[in-house]
């Protein structure tokens, strides 16, 4: 596929950490092949691309988004959401985040009861009866597979897009496995005004998730 013909995805990084790219390297790669990938680092950076740009999809890779000094940024990202416009919350985000400023993002800024949840691994599956966004398959994500997450509650059930597999237990070296709860999801996404908001929970950049973003994204990996 030409450049000229490949969605931009603008990937917001207002806390960039220099080692982001390498840790997430499966991501960037897949990104790289299927996309125009953009990327912002600051907050004037960021305003200025999104007052001349409507990407396909914002990526929020860090908890940038949440300080007071970017509020401005954040305007812009709930504007184009609101209009339209698909923004997914995950990779650094999940483990940099703190409990306040993590429920007051989704609850403050686009009016959702979403709350941190439980931080653990087990086995997640796509939930059949989940709204995607507009023009994204159910079959373009990948099979059950094991994720240790930060997950969010609250969610609504066709608001959860990866829930624990029926039966599923935490799974850890250190702790016995005990029964995760079922209403809890890694993977979460909803309507946003006239657009479409996704949280992807993983902390260790598995493959099945870079597959998820991909996917929510409405692309394939090269």
């Amino acid at each position: 596929m030409d450049s000229i013909d490949r969605p931009e995805i603008f990937l917001l990084s207002l806390a960039f950490r220099s080692f982001f790219d390498e840790s997430n390297s499966s991501l960037i790669d897949g990104l790289y092949k299927s996309a125009q990938m953009k990327r912002a680092k600051t907050a004037g950076a960021a305003i200025q691309y999104l007052e001349a740009n409507s990407p396909k999809c914002i990526l929020v890779t860090d908890e940038g988004l949440t300080m007071t000094e970017n509020r401005a940024v954040l305007d812009k990202v709930v504007s184009y959401v609101r209009n339209g416009g698909l923004v997914i919350v995950g990779l650094h985000f999940t483990s940099s985040t703190n409990r306040d400023a993590f429920d007051k993002f989704f609850n403050g800024a686009f009016s959702l009861p979403w709350k941190r949840g439980d931080y653990h691994r087990t086995n997640f599956q796509l939930n059949p009866s989940c709204s995607l966004p507009a023009g994204v398959a159910s079959n373009s994500f990948p099979a059950p597979y094991s994720m240790k997450a930060l997950h969010i509650q609250n969610a609504q059930p066709h608001e959860k897009i990866f829930v624990p597999v029926a039966g599923a237990m935490t799974q850890s070296h250190v702790f016995p496995p005990e029964y995760v709860d079922q209403a809890q999801a890694a993977v979460v996404g909803a309507k946003v005004g006239n657009g479409y908001l996704a949280y992807v929970g993983d902390v260790n950049s598995e493959e099945g998730s870079d597959d998820i973003i991909l996917s929510l994204c409405g692309l394939k990996r090269g």
